[in-house]
């Protein structure tokens, strides 16, 4: 068979390369992936950068916009990410020691399995002993690039290898999410099945083994581990995995199925999760051992500065960072900035990436094309609201809040894009090019207030006052002008329509997370203020104009 391709990607024929190592020679699962990569090697290949050039400073702004976008890729390699690849490169060979096609282990496996297949029984680990059990946890705040890194790294090696002499498919790593609800056995099952069928060319392993959902539990997941061993699976990354303390059940349930079956078959296993995932790990002396194996335990937001007085690793990613400027009048990267980029991302590489992107994009909308402390800190205010309960628990280095905020993160970065594009398209549209002084200024404003749900009478009669007043306004300004004579109205209203609640406890969940709507209820009720109002105080509401395009 020649190279050939699957739902995911490349199938690569095997071609085998001598091992210098005793225990790699002769197998040919190791002597088919490709050589270890030197440090600078490594650096290399983790590194992403988009691809830029002075002159595009100079082109239109939405393209610049698009261009800012290539950020969300962005990754410059740290010795934890050099330390990452190095563990990752050695649990994939080492876990497949003893594991070599057609061989008195590999047939061991099989006959071990066999007669348990579609029944119930529990793992007993009885041919564990084969081959390595090694295990890792990667565990660390959101936004840090985890997954990013290891997937990066991954991406070195073809995901599915053919073996011609043996008819064999091997597939190097299997990359699963815990499911949600963190106790369902049969979700994290059907996603790796849904894998290999998506790899492997004709599988339909989820038809055959997942029958519509009437397998048992144990059943199916030895089921799967027969089918990862036939495919000689070399990883498993377990994502999320913070996920398991969601569990109706005990999250050890999940933990130890999975567990199981990868020491059956000498599966590496990565654990990959933010900071909750701390509580999983320290239930269980031995899940705690197993996570700490290959040193690769925690994953720490940067700290700003170094003991030594050194370049800390925060200002070396700013530094290479900051080189990517699209405003037309580039500034160089210099204490104060530094200084302000911490304190609004303390250390969190996903946040300063976005932050400094949607700074460039408000330069360029604003027409000052350039980039200033005062301007970062105010898109951070303005732009990133949602995040200021976490980022706020980081300076304090409070972890207990921080727990509440574990599954936070910013929207994605093409996303926040895509509403700087919006907001330059209205800058032209009749939102912004329609002045009071037009004849139908006061129709036009009027038409908006009725459609974003108050009265036609009132709103008829706020807009003849806003286009009554002195001063020359853009129709968008009208719109707002409007809005805040009714306010006082619509405050009353929802005041009085609030009373009929049943009040909300302060203790309760939601409102503490920042993220949940129900907040800003709580909120306003305690502040007097309307809901509406509240829900954009805290920016869970975009303003009209950049939703609609008046006119």
């Amino acid at each position: 068979m020649v190279n050939g391709e699957s739902a995911h990607g490349v199938i690569r024929q095997a071609q085998y390369s001598q091992q210098r190592l005793p225990q790699f020679r002769g197998n040919p699962l190791i002597e088919a992936l490709p050589p270890s990569l030197s440090e600078d090697d490594l650096y290399e290949a983790l590194s992403v950068r988009p691809e830029f050039a002075a002159e595009q400073r100079q082109w239109e702004a939405h393209e610049r916009l698009q261009m800012l976008g290539t950020l969300h890729t962005f990754m410059v390699p740290m010795a934890r990410h050099i330390e990452l690849g190095r563990s990752l490169d050695s649990m994939l060979r080492s876990g497949y020691v003893g594991r070599a096609p057609r061989t008195p282990e590999h047939a061991k496996r099989f006959r071990a399995d066999y007669p348990l297949v579609g029944t119930d029984t529990p793992y007993l680990g009885g041919v564990s002993a084969l081959g390595a059990q090694v295990s890792a946890l990667l565990m660390g705040n959101s936004g840090m690039g985890k997954t990013t890194a290891v997937k990066r790294f991954f991406s070195n090696f073809p995901q599915v290898i053919y073996h011609p002499e043996f008819n064999l498919y091997q597939v190097t790593r299997l990359h699963v999410e815990m499911p949600s609800d963190g106790s369902s056995i049969k979700g994290l099952a059907h996603g790796i099945l849904h894998q290999l069928d998506q790899l492997i060319p004709g599988a339909r392993y989820f038809e055959t083994y997942a029958q519509k959902g009437r397998t048992g539990a144990d059943s199916l997941m030895r089921s799967v581990a027969r089918v990862m061993n036939m495919h000689c699976v070399g990883f498993l990354v377990a994502d999320e995995i913070q996920n398991l303390t969601n569990s109706r059940k005990s999250a050890q349930t999940v933990m130890t199925e999975l567990v199981s079956a990868c020491n059956d078959l000498g599966v590496p296993l990565l654990y990959i999760g933010t900071n909750k995932a701390a509580q999983i790990f320290s239930l269980d002396f031995r899940q705690s051992r197993r996570a700490s194996g290959h040193g690769m335990t925690e994953w720490a937001r940067l700290p700003e500065d170094t003991e030594d007085g050194t370049m800390s690793e925060w200002r070396g990613f700013l530094s290479v960072l900051w080189s990517f400027q699209w405003t037309r009048k580039p500034v160089q990267l210099d204490a104060q900035l530094a200084s302000t980029m911490y304190h609004c991302c303390q250390g969190v590489i996903d946040l300063a990436i976005k932050l400094f992107a949607s700074a460039q994009a408000r330069a360029i909308l604003d027409g000052t094309e350039t980039v200033t402390a005062r301007l970062v800190a105010n898109v951070y205010e303005q732009e990133f609201k949602l995040l200021h309960p976490m980022v706020d628990a980081m300076r304090k280095n409070d972890v207990q809040e921080l727990i509440h905020f574990s599954d936070i993160a910013p929207v994605s970065l093409q996303e926040m894009m895509h509403g700087f594009a919006r907001k330059a398209k209205v800058k032209g549209s009749a939102a912004y090019t329609v002045k009071s002084d037009s004849a139908n200024f006061e129709a036009r404003v009027t038409t908006s207030l009725v459609a974003a749900g108050f009265d036609e009478e009132e709103a008829r009669a706020a807009a003849e006052v806003t286009a009554s007043g002195s001063d020359q306004i853009s129709l968008a300004d009208g719109v707002q002008a409007a809005i805040s004579l009714m306010a006082p109205v619509k405050r009353t209203r929802a005041k009085s329509s609030l009373k009929k609640v049943a009040p909300v406890q302060a203790q309760d969940d939601y409102a503490e997370r920042p993220e949940d709507y129900r907040r800003a209820g709580v909120l306003a009720r305690q502040a007097g203020t309307s809901v509406l109002q509240k829900m954009q105080d805290l920016g869970m509401l975009e303003p009209l104009c950049d939703l609609v395009e008046l006119g």
